[in-house]
């Protein structure tokens, strides 16, 4: 769908990533999707125009958005960035969930929870549409992730990821439709909680990701909360206020006695069945840094394991190669916006200015060498040989957003 691309200059110290940033710019009508007025084929409708993140990939997704909309803003497409919130907002109110992608088989579960993120960049000062997103961000906050029969673990008191997979079992074309009841393999539901997760698929989980309390989702939940409480004060909800405040702290306590390891100076994931944690390094444990869940101690301890993911080309997923594309030596937009940021958030610039070199740099020679953006690279040796299931789509969203972000915030390219 034609969309009005607002004329903007841009300004880089390297000439390279200023035609990089340039082409972005000019590529995002490209990305722009417009429902038709009823549902058709495998999509959903929704009432706004979206962004997708390009190659196979053509459905509305819940947390490619959040990083989508920080490119999207960068480029001064403010109102499209938020029409994807106001999607979101429709689908809670048509399904009870926002879906892991306006796909008709992803009803059945969800994908990291950003909404508040999302909100906090597109509201600009707008109170009566704060409001309205208030509420909409309570919805999904109570009803969705803190359901005791699906997201949140009431004896622990922190969440994990689930899917409602006997619903989308028995969507139209779906297998086991005339069945009353049904047996569904525990590692094909495990399969399809840890998409809901994002990281489909990583080592992080062993293959069991609905049996884990994740460092990420409660990070995630834990600013979810913080935003929710500076939402409720700048709306002159002072009450629910202080009662937001009260959830994150007990958040962060919880997240200290379960996912923090003092004697490893790091967070991990925390399987409840076996009562212990996965000590697998990830670049999920940065998620705390990101939304300030840390101490300053525990960022400094944190900050220490950064070598065990930097490559030439920024930073690997994991430090561990399974084979699976969330893990080394698969390098992704995402987590390196999640790490810079959360470098940044307890003043570790030099540390954040090093990685944004790094990733723009391989981003930038892959771009010069093939025209395009992509889903994900090898941060190792600087290409688009990845690791996982399927090629490295091109497009790409997210990548093309981060690499606005990062340009921007980081290596002093404006925009005017």
């Amino acid at each position: 769908m034609p969309i009005e691309l607002p004329d903007i200059t841009v300004i880089c110290p390297d000439p390279a990533v200023e035609h990089v940033f340039s082409s972005i710019h000019q590529r995002w009508e490209q990305l722009v999707k417009t429902s038709s007025p009823y549902s058709k084929g495998e999509l959903f409708s929704l009432p706004f125009p979206y962004v997708v993140p390009g190659g196979v990939y053509q459905q509305l997704f819940y947390w490619d958005s959040y990083f989508i909309i920080l490119g999207l803003n960068i480029s001064r497409l403010h109102e499209l960035a938020r029409n994807i919130v106001n999607n979101f907002f429709y689908e809670l109110k048509t399904f009870g969930i926002i879906p892991n992608s306006s796909e008709l088989a992803h009803l059945s579960r969800s994908q990291p929870p950003l909404l508040t993120s999302m909100i906090e960049e597109v509201w600009r000062g707008d109170k009566e549409w704060l409001r309205s997103a208030y509420e909409w961000a309570k919805i999904e906050y109570k009803e969705v992730w803190m359901d005791e029969t699906t997201h949140y673990h009431p004896q622990i008191g922190l969440n994990k990821y689930y899917d409602r997979l006997e619903s989308m079992l028995r969507v139209k074309g779906e297998a086991y439709l005339h069945f009353d009841e049904m047996y569904i393999p525990p590692a094909f539901w495990h399969e399809r909680v840890e998409a809901e997760s994002g990281w489909d698929y990583t080592g992080r989980f062993h293959r069991q990701c609905g049996y884990f309390i994740p460092v990420d989702l409660n990070a995630l939940l834990y600013k979810y909360e913080t935003d929710l409480a500076a939402f409720a004060r700048l709306l002159a909800l002072n009450g629910e206020a202080e009662q937001w405040e009260q959830a994150a702290k007990r958040r962060k306590d919880l997240m200290n006695q379960y996912l923090w390891n003092e004697s490893f100076g790091m967070y991990f994931d925390f399987h409840f069945l076996n009562g212990r944690q996965h000590c697998y390094y990830s670049l999920a444990a940065f998620y705390p840094l990101w939304a300030r869940a840390a101490s300053k101690q525990q960022a400094a301890k944190v900050v220490r394991h950064l070598p065990l993911f930097l490559q030439p080309g920024g930073l690997a997923a994991s430090n561990v190669q399974t084979g699976f594309q969330w893990d080394f030596p698969n390098g992704w937009a995402p987590l390196h916006w999640i790490v810079i940021k959360g470098l940044q958030n307890y003043g570790y610039d030099l540390e954040a200015q090093e990685i944004a070199r790094r990733w723009i740099r391989l981003c930038t020679k892959v771009y010069l060498e093939t025209g395009n953006m992509y889903e994900k690279y090898n941060v190792v040796d600087m290409s688009i040989r990845t690791i996982g299931r399927y090629p490295s789509q091109k497009g790409f969203g997210w990548t093309n957003a981060v690499y606005q972000k990062i340009a921007v915030d980081l290596l002093g390219c404006t925009v005017c």
